[in-house]
């Protein structure tokens, strides 16, 4: 079974074609009989609707089964992760950010590398916008300003890059495929990171436990990016200085956590993990180990809807 982690805060119109380009990949390949969707309201503003006016109608269009959760406290990235990855009951979980558009081509690519080579944990494709991987952002070649031309040039990747796939040393987990071997070894995401490096720490257990993060090339889905941010900035109404300056507080706090984890040799104030030596990262000795158990069903106040 394929399990949708879709989380959304606000963003009514991205969310819609996030999900309507879900259900047409699946359709497409003929798996909407073998998947299900855990749709995740991240405390929205409730005058926007997400979830009666975008997830409510959303499961009554689909055969696929449907979980619907409204957190009544903000979860933001890592929270909304941790929460999806624990509920998902699938082989293959996919975690979509709501700002983004799933071709088929994304689909059919990411799911053909994923069948490549057991070891292989995580798999993601391509994008516009990549974040800490800017040598997996692939621009299209003119204005995509419709589904259609982000359909067409994600075909023109799958057939230009086929099934060619590299190896990543960190993982950023804004579209991936988690593979259900590799949550069974370790768990899911570490919730105790807020909105920042829960994803880093999952791809440093996953190869300590001998699992690879993996690119497929060939697999481009559409990312207009920075979705939580645009949609935290929209609510908040902050002036954009000082909601940067926020951000770079919450950051430096959840790197606090990270250094804690996994070794105070690492620079006290986080720049960018390009001087990282990985290699000593994954030799670390945890004292937490490196299982991370579900989180709770109630976490955040959330509410089966």
């Amino acid at each position: 079974m394929l399990s949708f982690v879709i989380p959304a805060r606000s963003q009514p119109e991205e969310t819609r074609l996030c999900l309507d380009s879900v259900l047409h990949a699946i359709r497409t390949h003929s798996l909407e009989h073998l998947s299900e969707f855990i749709l995740l309201d991240d405390d929205s503003e409730p005058a926007l609707g997400i979830t009666p006016r975008l997830f409510m109608p959303f499961r009554a269009a689909t055969s696929a089964k449907v979980s619907i959760i409204r957190f009544s406290s903000r979860q933001h990235y890592t929270g909304v992760l941790a929460y999806g990855l624990s509920r998902a009951a699938g082989d293959n979980v996919f975690f979509i950010s709501n700002d983004m558009f799933m071709t088929p081509a994304w689909l059919r690519t990411i799911l053909a590398v994923a069948a490549i080579d057991p070891s292989y944990g995580v798999i993601r494709g391509t994008a516009e916008v990549v974040d800490s991987h800017p040598e997996h952002q692939y621009v299209p070649p003119f204005e995509a300003g419709n589904p259609m031309q982000w359909i067409t040039f994600s075909n023109y990747m799958a057939e230009q890059f086929g099934l060619h796939h590299v190896e990543d040393n960190l993982l950023s987990g804004d579209a991936v495929l988690v593979r259900r071997p590799l949550l069974d070894r370790i768990g899911g995401v570490d919730p105790r990171f807020h909105s920042y490096f829960g994803d880093l720490d999952f791809g440093l257990r996953a190869q300590r436990a001998g699992f690879k993060l993996v690119c497929a090339k060939g697999a481009w889905i559409r990312h207009h990016g920075q979705g939580y941010i645009r949609a935290e900035m929209q609510q908040s109404k902050v002036p954009e200085e000082i909601a940067a300056a926020q951000r770079m507080k919450t950051v430096q706090e959840a790197y606090a956590k990270f250094r804690a984890k996994w070794g105070a040799w690492l620079p006290e104030q986080f720049r960018s993990t390009d001087q990282w030596d990985f290699a000593r990262l994954r030799a670390a000795t945890l004292a937490d180990g490196d299982v991370v158990s579900p989180v709770p069903a109630q976490t955040g106040g959330a509410a089966m809807v």
